[in-house]
């Protein structure tokens, strides 16, 4: 345990500063987020939603009968469709508190490809291929995660393909730490 707390942190630290270059230089994940055109759309909503959550329209039938699932892929196939985070009260659009998190899942994360990689040195992995490992794990991540969202929520395929590059380059920056530290 020892021996991977210290290039977990490091990990985590490279990570972070990919991560703010990404999001806050490169400025890509903008490339299908869009602010909504009309300001009536935010007013209705705060008329009529008070409870913080995840929304979807159309929504799920409550009434799981033949007609409300026939009801609901109607709406569905005549759109629009939507997912949504809303958050009535509002927030900080950028608390430290978040990038304190932010770091904290990086060091978690770092911490168990860490730990993956430590399971791989029996079989004396060069550098380079410590790398393409924890790469690797990114790799599988975009499968996991955006590319799931692409499929099941639609979302847009420039933000999935987005999403997946930049895990696989987080985990490419935090593998060349992490290769570099724990060695066979």
């Amino acid at each position: 345990m020892q021996k991977i707390i210290l290039p977990s942190l490091l990990a985590a630290v490279a990570i972070f500063i990919w991560s703010s270059i990404s999001w806050m230089v490169i400025g890509w994940h903008m490339i299908d987020l869009f602010n909504l055109p009309d300001e009536t759309v935010v007013q209705q909503m705060d008329a009529t939603i008070t409870k913080p959550g995840v929304y979807v329209y159309p929504g799920y039938p409550v009434d799981h009968s033949e007609a409300g699932m026939e009801a609901w892929k109607e709406k569905h196939l005549a759109g629009p469709l939507f997912i949504m985070v809303y958050h009535p009260d509002g927030s900080d659009p950028m608390p430290a508190a978040n990038f304190i998190k932010g770091f904290i899942l990086n060091f978690i994360t770092a911490f168990i490809a860490a730990a993956l990689l430590m399971m791989t040195l029996a079989q004396n992995p060069s550098f380079r291929r410590r790398v393409i490992f924890v790469m690797m794990l990114g790799v599988f991540a975009g499968f996991m995660y955006p590319f799931m969202e692409w499929n099941w929520w639609r979302f847009p395929l420039g933000y999935t393909l987005v999403n997946f590059a930049d895990g696989i380059l987080s985990w490419f920056f935090g593998g060349l730490v992490l290769a570099w530290k724990i060695k066979p």
